[in-house]
């Protein structure tokens, strides 16, 4: 190919892209375009923005399902933590929560069933994982 036609074509490229820059370029000039061509810009908008919208819930529901993966990686990991806590001989909820810093609404701690117990520590411990996880992934 020759460079005459190489120029050529560059140069027919450049000024479609500059008629199109300056036919879009204002909004009002844009719609009338396409109204000329027989297109129903209402219509093209409003598709438009059904999409847009529905592609939002999507990754909207997108990122929920990831965020519901990592909470449930992180209850399991939680609850086997504290499995292991409760199985220890040694096991004393007043000196972990010292160590966890817990806050507590409870009167009598000691009073707590062991399911109670459990419940109590395994909500901690996954709020605590998922916390560690964000951290990780920042």
């Amino acid at each position: 190919m020759s460079n005459n036609l190489k120029n050529n074509k560059k140069d027919f490229i450049r000024f479609v892209m500059s008629t199109i820059e300056y036919e879009s370029s204002d909004k009002e000039k844009a719609k009338e375009f396409l109204m000329a061509e027989g297109l129903n810009v209402d219509s093209i908008l409003s598709d438009g923005m059904k999409r847009l919208k529905r592609l939002q819930l999507q990754v909207q529901a997108d990122n929920t399902r990831t965020e519901m993966e990592h909470a449930k990686s992180a209850e399991q990991k939680a609850s086997e933590w504290v499995e292991s806590l409760l199985s220890k001989i040694d096991f004393s909820l007043p000196k972990l929560i010292k160590e966890e810093e817990l806050t507590l609404s409870f009167r009598n701690v000691e009073n707590l069933s062991k399911d109670d117990i459990k419940n109590i520590l395994v909500k901690h411990f996954t709020l605590k994982f998922l916390e560690e996880q964000e951290k990780k992934e920042k």
